[in-house]
């Protein structure tokens, strides 16, 4: 892979960890070798000291040094005083391609499953972390179902990481506008015709502000709760022609936009109404968006007085949320202390991080009951429905592919372009299609 198409790659994908222990081993036990009795007993050797540890975590999720102490590195350092971490943001000057030109180490990336696969591949980093979890016996039975299914059909059977929290997708909505023009705030349950009405009642013009009353991140159309992949994981060929495709396009993307309000707006943005509507221009009553928002970004949130509600579901999938999108750790192939990078990730697994994850509002990723029971607990943000995140059951995991930030990207531009009614659904799935499929080719390439 060039280092063009690596920079594009890490560039792109910051968008929407680690803890160790001591790996110091006992001394073997010697057994002294009979001396004549006139020869002194010879002094015992000092100890040598154990060697310091330094991990170097590298990502190119976006998360600012600031970002990844709230979430992980506080974690970590706290639980590992005597070992070195060192996070390296992806950026100029620190794209992965330079570290590597550099021989800079790097000991685990960190990632969500969609991008993990795609950013550990390119710089060949990928490493088959098996064996040391079966020697540190981590118990991958507690784990939520679907996870390490997820991970291993990614990873060609391999795994390459281990989920330490997840993501899943709910509606946020700005009670301020509800209560503005009167009307009820959503309930969980609801299903994506009745979510259509309740937007319709809320896209209208107070004053020279135009509301909007319904957008959704287009991630969510990568992980949809029909699971179907961007690319078929037995040939790599696009999906976008076949059936669902229609269905996931028309209720995240075409229903809400079928108003001159939206479409204006999408095309001053040049893109779908996002977060910045939401968060502070607060023209936006309802925004699907990821389950970590709150703890991303808890400053922006500050200035909403907002609640969240469980997505809609399909009618003929009631009960059926997206897919969730497990942040994984995973050890790389030039590691120097792959069983020190072991233990961190271990610990982070363990009920008692997990726990800490939990009462900040992150998504766990182990199944246990007293753990999902403190979710949101801990959070500065109080009097939230916080069981709004797992009202629905999450949809199955697809498999994501070494060019999955490379599809999307194609997705999303054909998605904005419906929006504005350059395209008609057909011939934008087509021809996403058809640039999808040329794309991948001249990457394998």
């Amino acid at each position: 892979m060039t280092n063009k198409r690596l920079k594009c790659l890490l560039s792109a994908a910051a968008l929407v960890w680690i803890a160790a222990c001591g790996t110091g081993s006992s001394d073997n036990e010697t057994k002294s070798a009979e001396l004549p009795e006139s020869a002194p007993p010879k002094a015992a050797e000092p100890a040598k000291p154990k060697e310091p540890v330094e991990l170097v975590i590298f990502s190119n999720t976006g998360d600012s040094q600031e970002g990844f102490n709230s979430i992980h590195g506080n974690i970590i350092r706290q639980k590992f005083p005597d070992y070195t971490f060192t996070y390296i943001q992806n950026k100029p000057g620190s794209t992965l391609p330079e570290l590597i030109a550099q021989k800079q180490r790097i000991d685990l990336i960190y990632q969500n499953i969609s991008y993990f696969y795609e950013l550990g591949s390119s710089g060949n980093l990928l490493y088959d972390m098996t064996e040391l979890v079966q020697t540190n016996k981590i118990d991958l039975g507690k784990f939520e179902p679907t996870l390490i299914d997820g991970i291993r059909n990614s990873g060609g059977g391999k795994l390459y990481g281990l989920p330490v929290t997840n993501v899943g997708f709910v509606m946020y909505y700005n009670k301020e506008i509800f209560d503005k023009f009167g009307v009820p705030y959503p309930k969980d349950g609801m299903y994506w015709d009745e979510l259509t009405e309740l937007a319709a009642k809320l896209t209208r013009k107070e004053g020279d502000k135009q509301y909007l009353g319904f957008a959704t991140d287009l991630f969510a159309l990568m992980n949809n709760p029909l699971s179907i992949p961007l690319l078929d994981p037995k040939t790599e060929k696009p999906t976008f022609t076949q059936d669902g495709w229609n269905k996931l396009l028309e209720t995240f993307v075409l229903k809400p936009a079928d108003n001159p309000a939206y479409k204006d707006r999408t095309a001053v943005l040049k893109n779908i109404p996002y977060r910045f509507e939401f968060t502070n221009s607060q023209e936006l009553a309802m925004f699907a968006f990821i389950s970590k928002f709150p703890q991303a970004v808890p400053e922006t949130l500050e200035k909403v007085n907002w609640d969240m509600a469980a997505l809609p579901t399909f009618r003929d999938l009631p009960g059926v949320g997206t897919q969730t999108t497990p942040e994984m750790f995973g050890i790389t192939s030039m590691a120097s202390n792959k069983q020190a990078a072991m233990e961190v990730i271990h610990y982070l697994t363990t009920k008692e991080a997990q726990m800490m994850y939990s009462k900040k509002g992150l998504m766990p990723v182990i199944n246990d009951p007293e753990v999902k029971q403190a979710f949101g607990t801990g959070s500065s943000f109080q009097n939230i429905n916080w069981k709004a995140v797992y009202y629905n059951k999450p949809a199955p995991i697809t498999v994501r592919t070494n060019y999955q930030l490379t599809v999307e990207g194609i997705l999303r531009k054909h998605a904005v372009q419906l929006v504005l009614g350059n395209s008609d659904l057909n011939t934008a799935l087509r021809t996403a299609s058809e640039e999808a499929e040329k794309a991948v080719a001249e990457l394998k390439r």
